[in-house]
């Protein structure tokens, strides 16, 4: 990215170039397993018993070699993703999704290290740089039809921090871990155990746990509500059900490795 805005800034155009820096792909990653790892590989081929510590103790000094295809932690990636719950592949919580973003265009915003605080999600991205370029949704590409562009555009956040937010919506789904919000509440529920890549027993997916927040007041998912609320909770439930078919969702599977 660095390259692009050097080039943009030779040319003399950065100024008016709208540079989007997403700070990850997703929260940091559990696959390292409970003791961490030497080589990944192994845990995703089943293998994570041979990795006690004494295997990880007498190879201490080759981490981070070409031999090794190490990894962090299980502790680390809680500690990466904190203040939220849960980690990469864990759709439902933030911790598994949030990611912090800066969007540079001086001459198309006219405030300076201003925050956002409306909800958006990555698909969004696309129809902000259309609209920031007044250009319309491709319906065609090389004679192949395109489906809509499911995002919504930012645009009418970039010079009005108080407008008001237009997602108001957003599944989330991997795995079977499942999440939604609407309109600032998230109901969340995690199927799956993130470090553990082989062999887990599962619940049924009618028998997960679902949890609720309102992240106006409580972003970090804190506090669950889904006592006090079940109706909210259900209703977020329905809407979820009601996103998953409209997105191709269903059928659901946990299943990391097939036969």
């Amino acid at each position: 990215m660095w390259v692009v805005c050097w080039i943009h800034l030779k040319l003399g155009v950065l100024d008016d170039t709208l540079v989007y820096y997403i700070i990850g792909d997703n929260g940091a990653s559990a696959e390292g397993t409970l003791n961490g790892t030497y080589n990944e590989m192994l845990n995703f081929n089943g293998m994570a018993a041979v990795e006690t510590p004494e295997f990880l103790s007498a190879r201490i000094d080759k981490l981070g070699g070409p031999e090794s295809y190490n990894h962090y932690a299980v502790g680390w990636a809680h500690a990466m993703n904190t203040p939220y719950q849960w980690t990469k592949q864990v759709a439902s919580h933030w911790g598994g999704t949030r990611n912090g973003t800066i969007v540079h265009w001086p001459k198309g915003i006219d405030g300076k290290g201003e925050q956002r605080t409306q909800f958006h999600h990555v698909i969004d991205v696309a129809p902000t740089i259309l609209e920031a370029a007044g250009l319309p949704e491709p319906i065609s590409v090389n004679g192949a039809k395109q489906k809509p562009i499911a995002g919504v555009s930012m645009l009418y956040s970039f010079n009005d921090v108080k407008a008001s937010e237009r997602r108001e919506t957003q599944y989330f789904e991997m795995f079977g871990n499942r999440g939604i919000y609407h309109k600032g509440w998230t109901a969340v529920s995690r199927h799956k155990t993130p470090w553990i890549l082989i062999g887990e027993k599962t619940p049924a997916f009618d028998d997960d746990i679902w949890e609720l927040y309102d992240t106006t007041s409580d972003w970090t998912q804190a506090n669950d509500l889904s006592k006090q609320y079940p109706e909210k909770l259900h209703e977020l439930q329905r809407l979820w059900l009601i996103e998953a078919v409209r997105y191709n969702v269903l059928p659901m599977d946990d299943d990391l490795v097939h036969d």
